[in-house]
C-alpha cells in the first residue's frame, strides 16, 4: 500500500478526496492492528527452557582439565524429576558446570583441600531433595577473594547474545555468613550471588567488554545488603568503569534457610534495557537503562551462583530448584515465589500401543497436552501406581521384561508444573502383554 505517494494522487486527482478517509481509516486499523500484535506478543506465556532438580540421573564429573590454578567438573546425565538432560544445550551453550579456581598452584591431589563439589540429600525448601553443595576451603588472604567456584553456562560469542532470560533457584547461605565478611578490612566484606559477563574481543569467550554482577555486602554497622551494579570488569582490555549501581538495604539477606533467588534481564543500549532480581519475592533492583558494553559484545559467560568472596573461609553454598526461562514466567516484573498454586489440567485422551520383542516389550503412551496458569514443566508416568519415568513431552515409551503372556499393566499419567503443583492423574489405560 503506497500511502502519501504524490505520483499516485497526480494520477488520480478526482479520487483524493474520497479516498483520503478510506486510506486513513486503512491507517488506522494497521496501526490498531500492530498495538494489538505487539501486546498479545508481551502477554504471551515465557517458556521453560531447562529445569533440574540434580535429583537422580544427574551426576558431576570428576575435576579434569586441570591447568595451573584450578580446574572444571561437569554435570552430565537425565535429570528423573524434571526429564531435562545435562549438560544444557539451550542457549548454545557448549558447558554447564564448576570451575574452580585456586589462589596457589594445583595438582590433581591436592585441589580438594581448596575446593569441593558435590550433589547430596538434604532436607530442602519442600521436602527431601538434591542440592548442589560448594565449599571453598582455603580463600588467600583476607580482602583478596583467592579461590572461587562458579556454577557457570559457557557459550561462544559467534551464538549471538542472549537479549532476554529468566532464571531462579533456591539458594541456602550458612547461618554464620555475616561473621565470615569483615567490614574494616578493604575488600573483605562481600560475597557473591550472581553474575554474567560477555565476551568475543580477540575471538575469546573469556575476554569481554561488560558484566552484571549482584553481591551481598557487610556494613560497618554489621548489617547485610544486596548491592548490583553494571560495569566493564569482563576480563577485557577496558579499564574498570561502572556504568551504575543500586543498593538494597530493605530485603534482608536470608541466612540458615532456603530462599527464592529470581533474576531477569532484557539486553539493550537504550532505555528499555532491564535488569530485575528478587528474593523470596521481594524486589532487591529493578534497573531501567542501557545493559550493554560499549562494543555490545554478546554474553559468554552465565553464573547463575559464584561460591566467591572477600571474607574468611570455609565459602559455602547450597543449591537447588533451577529454572530457565526466556522471560518472566508469572508476568512482567511479578516473582513467581508462592505465585503459582494452581495445578496443571488432567492430561486427556492417554493411548498406549504394545510391541513385543525377542526378550522384553515395549509400550508408547500418548495425551493431549495439559495446560497450566503458567507452564507445565513435564510429565510423571505410573505403571500399575508407581512411577516409571518422566517426559517433557505428551509422550512416553516404557520398556517392560520378563512378564508372563497374559499380565495386565495400567498406565496414567500426571502433569506437573514448576512450582511443584500435581494435575489428578489421567484415565486408565491397560496393556495387556
Amino acid at each position: 500500500m503506497n500511502f502519501g505517494n504524490p505520483a499516485l494522487q497526480t494520477k488520480r486527482p478526482l479520487t483524493i478526496k474520497t479516498a483520503r478517509p478510506l486510506r486513513f481509516k486503512q491507517l488506522f486499523a494497521i496501526i490498531l492492528l500492530l498495538i494489538i500484535t505487539t501486546t498479545a506478543t508481551h502477554t504471551q506465556a515465557a517458556k521453560i527452557i531447562f529445569r533440574s532438580n540434580f535429583s537422580s540421573g544427574v551426576t558431576l564429573s570428576a575435576p579434569y582439565s586441570f591447568y595451573p590454578r584450578g580446574a572444571w567438573q561437569q554435570f552430565t546425565g537425565i535429570d528423573k524429576d524434571t526429564g531435562y538432560s545435562w549438560p544444557i544445550r539451550a542457549l548454545g551453550a557448549n558447558f554447564s558446570g564448576l570451575q574452580l579456581i585456586t589462589a596457589n598452584p594445583i595438582e590433581p591431589s591436592t585441589i580438594g583441600s581448596y575446593i569441593s563439589n558435590s550433589i547430596r540429600t538434604v532436607a530442602g525448601p519442600f521436602g527431601t531433595i538434591n542440592e548442589l553443595y560448594q565449599i571453598v576451603k582455603m580463600n588467600g588472604e583476607i580482602g583478596e577473594g583467592g579461590s572461587q567456584s562458579p556454577f557457570v553456562i559457557i557459550r561462544p560469542s559467534t551464538v549471538g547474545d542472549v537479549k532476554n532470560l529468566y532464571i531462579s533457584y533456591w539458594f541456602k547461605y550458612p547461618t554464620d555468613l555475616a561473621s565470615k565478611l569483615d567490614s574494616s578490612v578493604s575488600s573483605g566484606n562481600w560475597r557473591t550471588q550472581f553474575e554474567f559477563k560477555t565476551g568475543g574481543y580477540d575471538g575469546s569467550n573469556g575476554s569481554g567488554d561488560y558484566r552484571i554482577i549482584t553481591n551481598i555486602f557487610k556494613d560497618t554497622d554489621g548489617g547485610l545488603y544486596w548491592l548490583t551494579k553494571g560495569d566493564t570488569v569482563a576480563n577485557g582490555p577496558l579499564p574498570r568503569i561502572t556504568y551504575w549501581y543500586e543498593e538494597n538495604r530493605v530485603v534482608p539477606v536470608p541466612l540458615g534457610t532456603w530462599f527464592k533467588f529470581e533474576v531477569y534481564w532484557n539486553r539493550s543500549s537504550g532505555s528499555d534495557g532491564r535488569f530485575w532480581a528478587a528474593v523470596n519475592g521481594q524486589e532487591i533492583v529493578d534497573y531501567r537503562g542501557p545493559t550493554m558494553g560499549i562494543d555490545s559484545l554478546p554474553i559468554t559467560r552465565i553464573m547463575p551462583h559464584n561460591t566467591y568472596s572477600g571474607g574468611y573461609a570455609p565459602v559455602e553454598s547450597s543449591l537447588t530448584g533451577f529454572e530457565i526461562w526466556d522471560g518472566f514466567p508469572c508476568g512482567d516484573g511479578v516473582s513467581c515465589y508462592n505465585f503459582d498454586k494452581a495445578a496443571p489440567t488432567t492430561p486427556a485422551s492417554l493411548t498406549g500401543k504394545l510391541a513385543k520383542y525377542s526378550s522384553f516389550a515395549s509400550v508408547t503412551l500418548a495425551w493431549l497436552p495439559s495446560t497450566d496458569n503458567v507452564a507445565v514443566s513435564n510429565y510423571i508416568i505410573y505403571r500399575n501406581g508407581t512411577r516409571v519415568g518422566v517426559s517433557i513431552t505428551p509422550n512416553f515409551i516404557d520398556t517392560i521384561s520378563g512378564s508372563p503372556k497374559g499380565a495386565i499393566y495400567s498406565y496414567t499419567v500426571r502433569a506437573l508444573d514448576a512450582a511443584g503443583n500435581f494435575s489428578p492423574a489421567s484415565s486408565a489405560i491397560p496393556i495387556v502383554y
